[in-house]
């Protein structure tokens, strides 16, 4: 009879150790499922960060060939006024030679 208070001490202890390690586990678990939400969110942020990266140099390369062809647009206007100031002033010489010559 000595044995049995004993084993029940022995048990008694046992049921305590398993029911710190369930704890213990069950601390871990709970640790475990905001770990894995942590992964997806990162996962989630990474492929938003990844679309901007890509729309950003989408943009770039659309306002790249705007600013090209506003001047494409800027120097045929140069080139038309400077042109039409040639004219004037070749038709005003023109003039001003024939005026002088007869």
């Amino acid at each position: 009879m000595a044995t049995q208070p004993q084993d029940l001490a022995t048990i008694s202890y046992r049921l305590n150790t398993v029911e710190q390690q369930v704890q213990q586990l069950h601390a871990q678990l709970q640790l475990y499922v905001p770990v894995r939400e942590n992964d997806l969110q990162l996962q989630a942020i990474k492929s938003t960060v990844d679309r901007i990266e890509t729309d950003v140099s989408e943009t770039k390369k659309q306002v790249g060939s705007m600013r090209e062809e506003q001047d494409k647009l800027q120097i045929r206007v140069l080139l038309a006024i400077v042109t039409t100031i040639v004219t004037i002033l070749g038709g005003v010489l023109i003039g001003y030679i024939t005026h002088i010559i007869h």
